[in-house]
């Protein structure tokens, strides 16, 4: 598999399907982000904005086809996004609701986060993953979503 390098090789995008985008990024800034991907409404692919990105804000977008990673990083919410096609890992990240979130085809991943709020969440294609005795731990208990909820800790 070939990857297309952008700018000191911090983010890389697929050169066998240009359609389908999967970004890592590590360390790029809000506005590189920006012109790249959160001028967008819909997103092909995966966005993997974990541990040091500075990337703040998701921008304009609304659905992404592929997964979102945001564990460890400074986004505080989930802007406008309604879709995620894949997993959703939200790990010791800043978030504390799921906002306009609708749909995630995959897993939800809610550990060790302080969200106290499901949003609109209406649908979740595999299972969510939360911290034993948390807000969100006793909401998803309360919710249709509880045969779905796995613990750990």
């Amino acid at each position: 598999m070939e990857y297309r390098w952008y700018k000191n090789g911090r983010i890389y995008v697929k050169s066998e399907d240009m359609k389908r985008k999967d970004v890592i990024a590590k360390s790029i800034t809000q506005e590189y982000y920006d012109e790249y991907i959160g001028n967008q409404t819909h997103y092909e692919g995966h966005l993997n904005l974990i541990n040091n990105s500075n990337v703040t804000s998701l921008g304009n977008l609304k659905r992404l086809m592929g997964g979102l990673y945001l564990s460890d990083n400074k986004i505080n919410d989930l802007g406008d996004l309604e879709y995620v096609g894949r997993n959703l890992d939200l790990r010791r990240s800043n978030i504390t609701s799921l906002g306009k979130i609708k749909s995630v085809g995959g897993n939800l991943n809610l550990i060790d986060v302080n969200i106290t709020s499901l949003g609109k969440l209406e649908y979740v294609g595999r299972y969510i993953d939360c911290t034993k005795g948390s807000v969100i731990h006793e909401l998803l208990m309360d919710s249709k979503f509880k045969d779905i909820v796995y613990t750990s800790g």
